[in-house]
């Protein structure tokens, strides 16, 4: 997937960044029920999730990985708005980092 050595470990860091993304909204999707994220975006994530085995380090910019964190971060603000003042969403049990 990606390369090893000094680009290869910035690479291994934003896949990192990536799939954290795309695996917290998928938790979320399977902690919400279906149908409550669009499954058209559903769709997107899990497409990306399956391309990122294929992605080189020369194709992941920070610039991608920032916006990718910036639609997972809005996603989740609508999704708090909807829920309004009622008790925060917990997707995993145990500590907290």
């Amino acid at each position: 997937m990606f390369r090893r050595g000094r680009n290869g470990e910035r690479s291994k860091h934003f896949r990192a960044r990536v799939e954290s993304c795309v695996n917290t909204i998928l938790d979320l999707n399977n902690h919400l029920g279906e149908g409550k994220i669009r499954p058209e975006i559903i769709k997107q994530f899990l497409r990306l999730k399956e391309s990122l085995q294929h992605v080189s380090e020369g194709s992941v910019s920070e610039q991608d990985v920032t916006r990718i964190e910036q639609a997972t971060n809005q996603l989740l603000e609508e999704i708090r708005a909807a829920y309004g003042d009622q008790k925060p969403l917990v997707l995993y049990e145990g500590d907290r980092h």
